[in-house]
């Protein structure tokens, strides 16, 4: 009967591993260019114990945070700081913790210090992998292979000056995961090299790809399944409770 209820809670741990993904997609919903998180692809570990008079079913914690790359619907927004991904490809963002990664989040902006941003102030690289500086300007073109063009105070108009280019890539798609801090790398915790290969078109915002009512249909799935494996723990310990009993009786 161990076996029998240690298989039914490590379903549960699983079970409270993909409830933690559905969460965190249900909550990213409206971010831009957000990737769905996939349940996690842990492990079942097969621990025996001594002389192996019976065995447990363990679930292995991986790092390991799949996601989907099936692309948003682009909405129209008609802002000069948003910007889309039109193919599968990355640009390369700087979060707080320093650590590069990629991302596909393109509601841009400046920050104080003149820094190309994202929504959540994400600096946005460039070719480089270096913060894009822009200088002050009136109006900002994003051509569709990532260079940003500026028109500045001052400046005849259509005198655009270029500052350089946003860094991406198409590359090593299948090596890339969610780190632990939710943002995209490769296994190895690395971003590809540029490669300059993504086309962006300014003016379009990626929604995320996740589909709430979906989400929704497979929490009350994963409930069940909760509710079933529960009841498979409690009648583990009947048939337990009933065999000390029975072993009991007078021979």
């Amino acid at each position: 009967m161990d076996r029998l209820a240690q298989t039914a809670l490590s379903a549960l741990r699983q079970m409270q591993d993909n409830k933690f993904d559905l969460a965190n997609n249900l909550a990213n919903v409206n971010v831009p260019g957000f990737r769905k998180d996939l349940p996690n692809e842990g492990n079942a570990g097969f621990l025996k114990e001594l002389e192996k008079l019976s065995a447990k079913v363990l679930p292995l914690e991986t790092d390991r945070r799949l996601f989907s790359n099936e692309s948003g619907s682009l909405q129209n927004t008609g802002l000069e700081t948003d910007v889309a991904v039109l193919n599968e490809g990355f640009f390369y963002i700087q979060p707080d913790n320093g650590q590069v990664a990629l991302s596909r989040r393109g509601d841009f902006g400046v920050n104080g210090q003149n820094q190309l941003v994202n929504g959540v102030g994400d600096l946005v690289l460039s070719d480089g992998l270096e913060p894009i500086l822009l200088p002050n300007f009136t109006a900002m073109s994003i051509t569709d292979i990532g260079e940003i063009l500026v028109q500045q105070p001052g400046v005849p108009d259509g005198e655009l000056t270029s500052v350089g280019f946003i860094g991406s890539t198409t590359s090593q798609l299948e090596q890339l995961i969610k780190s632990l801090d939710g943002n995209i790398r490769k296994i190895d915790g690395t971003v590809p090299d540029p490669d300059q290969t993504a086309r962006f078109g300014q003016g379009y915002l990626e929604s995320s790809n996740v589909n709430a009512i979906e989400e929704l249909v497979r929490n009350i799935d994963m409930q069940r399944q909760f509710e079933i494996n529960v009841k498979l723990i409690k009648k583990a310990s009947d048939l337990d409770t009933t065999t000390a009993k029975l072993m009991e009786l007078p021979t």
